[in-house]
């Protein structure tokens, strides 16, 4: 068995402060692009140059540098400088990848370089990981490509929708992992400075463990070994430890500093593995009659006003069917003198194992002609809405939330129902009224 692999880059260890360091570049690229989208930018394709113009980065396109770069001023600020005749689907992850860059704290400290020799440390690659990771989640970020779901776990069908949409192999791979069920995961592998092939990262579809971890070197003789030029595919069947498994990869562009291409692919289970966690559950019927035995938080979206809940929304047939909970809110905030917040939750129980959650993340009411529902607010709303699920050992009900006078997305709202919820263990179930 492989040693637990330990990150040692400075800048990834100031950035993770002692947490995975994968989990906090997904958290943070993802915060990023739900933010963004609540201002209106909109995909796909998702443009990472409006992205930067969004962030205030300036941007300059010059013809004298490889790639694309981030470029510290004197006045600690960032200039995000791009080479405008490369290729476009390379150019877009180059510039998302940077983009990524500007997330780490200590990204106005040197010049970061995608494309450019030598790198001043020997684990710069581990920096390179992490902003390759967000990049994907900048380019196809939750709930985009939902039709992914479903697609042949194979590197020809990522190549052939690599294409399709303009987007990078990898940025591909990973999205067609998050929406993947099935025992898999998607791997990104590099030759080390022994000068073996060693995995630098393993995502698991949700709900399955990884066969393999960061880290681990892989089997003497594995087709990993045969994607040893950009562009080349392999494909076999391989006995990793004791899991069966089917490679399926291709060659990229190596790591700034290095000569060898890195090697991404899926990492298939030939043998059933076991599933953990439940599956998100929609039925016909009315959240205010949730379904099943035990503790149940009945969640619900609400504006950020202090104002009565009206129109034909779920809120208001809360208001009218329980009065007793409307009432409660209403001390909830206006006990506080002033009016709830995106992003906060306020419980009601109502006895009989049923307690209402309701969620701020809704800007206003009323006709609009942009969105009301916010993704950022949402998905803190529904982190503090898993705590309280656990505290209170209860299931999660609730209508298609924000889809109707809020303006969103299902397939946005559903993925992050997904990822904060269901796939973190709290079983969850959607209410769609009988039409």
């Amino acid at each position: 068995m492989s040693k637990p692999f330990r990150w040692t880059n400075s800048s990834v260890l100031t950035f993770a402060d002692q947490q995975d360091p994968v989990g906090v570049m997904e958290e943070k690229a993802r915060s990023l692009a739900l933010r963004a989208m609540d201002d209106g930018w909109e995909g796909p394709p998702f443009d990472p140059l409006a992205l930067a113009q969004w962030l205030k980065i300036p941007i300059e396109a010059r013809g004298d540098i490889p790639d694309a770069r981030m470029v510290p001023l004197a006045n600690g600020s960032l200039v995000l400088e791009y080479n405008p005749m490369r290729p476009r689907g390379r150019l877009r992850f180059s510039i998302a990848h940077e983009i990524a860059h500007s997330l780490f704290p200590d990204c106005a400290a040197e010049v970061r370089n995608r494309g450019v020799t030598p790198t001043r440390a020997t684990d710069n690659w581990q920096l390179e990981v992490l902003c390759n990771i967000g990049a994907a989640e900048l380019l196809m970020p939750l709930g985009s490509f939902s039709n992914f779901a479903g697609t042949e776990l194979s590197i020809r069908s990522v190549m052939n929708l690599r294409k399709q949409f303009d987007v990078s192999v990898e940025a591909c791979l990973i999205r067609i992992i998050k929406l993947a069920r099935s025992q898999c995961a998607a791997f990104c592998a590099s030759k080390h400075s022994d000068g073996q092939y060693r995995i630098d990262y393993a995502m698991p579809a949700p709900g399955w463990r990884s066969p393999v971890s960061t880290g681990q070197r892989i089997p003497a003789g594995s087709v990993i070994e045969d994607a040893n030029a950009i562009g080349y595919t392999a494909t076999g069947t391989e006995l990793w430890g004791t899991d069966s498994l089917q490679v399926e990869c291709v060659g990229l562009a190596p790591y700034p500093g290095s000569v060898t291409p890195r090697v991404v692919g899926f990492l298939v289970a030939q043998a059933a593995l076991e599933r953990t966690g439940p599956e998100l559950v929609e039925v016909s019927g009315d959240a205010l009659s949730p379904r099943g035995k035990g503790p149940k938080l009945v969640a619900h979206v609400v504006p950020n006003t202090p104002r009565v809940w009206g129109g034909a929304g779920f809120a208001s047939k809360v208001r009218r069917s329980f009065p007793d909970v409307w009432a409660q809110y209403q001390h909830q905030t206006i006990a506080r003198h002033r009016a709830p917040i995106l992003g906060e939750v306020f419980l009601t129980p109502i006895g009989g194992e049923i307690t209402f959650a309701h969620m701020v993340a809704q800007q206003g009411f009323g006709a609009s002609q942009t969105q009301r529902l916010r993704y950022a607010a949402l998905a803190e709303c529904l982190a503090e809405l898993r705590v309280k699920a656990v505290e209170l050992g209860a299931t999660v009900h609730m209508p298609r939330v924000g889809t109707g006078h809020g303006g969103a997305s299902w397939d946005v709202v559903k993925e992050l129902i997904t990822d904060e919820l269901v796939d973190k263990g709290v079983p969850t179930t959607v209410y769609s009224l009988p039409t």
